[in-house]
């Protein structure tokens, strides 16, 4: 029996079995069990299977298909977020359990349901047609969930091997269950860490209070400086290269069933603060931010000590928007935060990471790229057919708020461009106690997934 064709839920369930926490060494064995696992999975579907050494988790490679096929490359990561808070959840988070029509466990949504929802379809496709004219190459990764490390310089020393015409990918969300979404956009990431110093030591406020500029002061006074009081960005330059939005792009964002008011329901917010010009649903998506993370200095207990601490710091993230450049606008927010301390005062700006955003244009709408391979060309319309037949609803095509620095690493090294359809929804919890998968989604995914394979195929 195979568990691929005959119950994907299962396969699922014992997937999640396997605790692949990669933060945590102590998960060693759990990620070294979900890697095994999908190895099994991708060896009885007829690929062969190479492990490729990384730092710290190998990447799984799976081939099938002849070179001279039309190829697709298709990714996921075997990894997960830690579990903690063990005492929310409802049931245990890696003895996944089904109940009303989900099935609940720590990666069963991020990223081993949408795993097992491609590898199902595949098994069906290639049951119909065992000879299924399509190259295929799995990349499967155990770093996602601590930012991808170690992946630009596996993509950089093995990038002949993942050759094909698209990306195939489903670690991005969707509204809801009757509501499946195409991914256009992905915000990039900037990270920067600021520390001030002061005086050599922290200091009795009343004896040396007057006399020194307070670092904690100097920071929050620095960090104000930043935005202006309608919550634009001030860093000279942080909008130069910001593409706006197209008007097709706005007009499929307004089919999004969601409200505002339904938003800041779910949010449990009391109000919305967009830059001037946007609605909240639309600024999490086509603007940029930059966001306070972490601020800390000084007394934190109960109580009252009076100090001026000798040190304060504050955390920073950029979200940024296609055309924005990490390294042009970490330099800027850099400049800017250096301008806004005065001398009375020593200051650290540390980067600590991020990425380049990522667009795609689909086929046939303004801005699309002429030269494109023609199965990308041929897999969007196509996509959209195929969900529309399993669930009723064509997707929408959105840009998302998130960001996921690989796919922009795969299109600058590799050369491939990518077609996101999102499995999961704001429902399944991801990264928080009783993550889930919808299993209507899941079904209904197979079969549309079945027929996009199939029909991928065909000449």
């Amino acid at each position: 029996m195979s568990l691929l064709l005959d119950n994907p839920v299962e396969a699922l369930r014992r997937y999640v079995a396997h605790p692949s926490v990669s933060a945590d060494s102590s998960f060693a064995e759990g990620v070294s069990g979900a890697r095994d696992c999908a190895c099994s999975m991708l060896r009885e579907l007829g690929f062969s299977v190479e492990l490729v050494d990384t730092p710290i988790h190998p990447v799984i490679v799976g081939t099938r298909g002849d070179p001279s096929w039309p190829g697709i490359v298709i990714y996921g990561h075997y990894d997960v977020q830690p579990p903690d808070p063990l005492d929310l959840w409802s049931s245990k988070p890696f003895e996944a359990e089904e109940r009303d029509g989900r099935l609940y466990g720590r990666g069963a949504a991020d990223n081993k349901g949408p795993q097992i929802v491609h590898m199902a379809a595949l098994a069906r496709a290639l049951k119909k047609n065992p000879d299924l004219p399509l190259r295929i190459t799995y990349l499967i990764e155990g770093e996602e969930e601590i930012g991808s490390p170690s992946f630009r310089k596996f993509l950089e020393d093995g990038k002949d091997r993942l050759q094909g015409d698209f990306l195939l990918v489903s670690d991005t969300g969707s509204p809801g269950p009757q509501q499946l979404a195409v991914t256009t956009g992905l915000r990039g990431l900037v990270a920067l860490e600021v520390r001030v110093y002061g005086p050599k030591q922290d200091l009795h406020s009343g004896v040396h209070g007057g006399a020194l500029l307070n670092p904690l002061q100097a920071l929050v006074r620095a960090c104000t400086s930043l935005h202006d009081d309608e919550g634009r960005v001030t860093v000279p330059g942080f909008y130069d290269a910001v593409q706006v939005p197209k008007d097709w792009e706005r007009e499929e964002l307004s089919k999004l069933p969601i409200t505002e008011a339904a938003y800041a329901e779910f949010l449990g917010a009391p109000d919305f603060y967009p830059p001037p010009g946007y609605s909240p649903l639309e600024a999490i998506r086509f603007c940029p931010t930059l966001e306070f993370n972490g601020l800390g200095g000084g007394y934190q207990g109960e109580g009252s000590k009076t100090v001026i601490p000798a040190e304060a710091f504050a955390k920073i993230t950029c979200r940024l928007v296609p055309d924005q450049s990490a390294e042009d606008i970490a330099g800027k927010v850099e400049a800017a935060l250096r301008a806004a301390f005065p001398p009375a005062v020593r200051v650290e700006v540390e980067a600590k990471g991020g990425g380049d955003p990522y667009a795609i244009m689909p086929p046939g709408k303004p801005g699309a790229d002429e030269h494109a391979k023609p199965l990308l060309k041929k897999a969007f319309p196509l996509a959209e057919a195929c969900i529309d037949k399993a669930f009723g609803t064509r997707p929408l095509y959105l840009r998302e708020g998130g960001s996921i620095p690989i796919i922009r690493d795969l299109k600058e090294v590799v050369g491939l461009d990518s077609l996101m359809l999102g499995l999961f929804t704001n429902e399944d919890n991801l990264h928080a106690p009783d993550e889930s998968f919808n299993l209507e989604i899941m079904n209904k995914a197979i079969s549309a997934f079945e027929e996009f394979f199939l029909g991928l195929a065909k000449t």
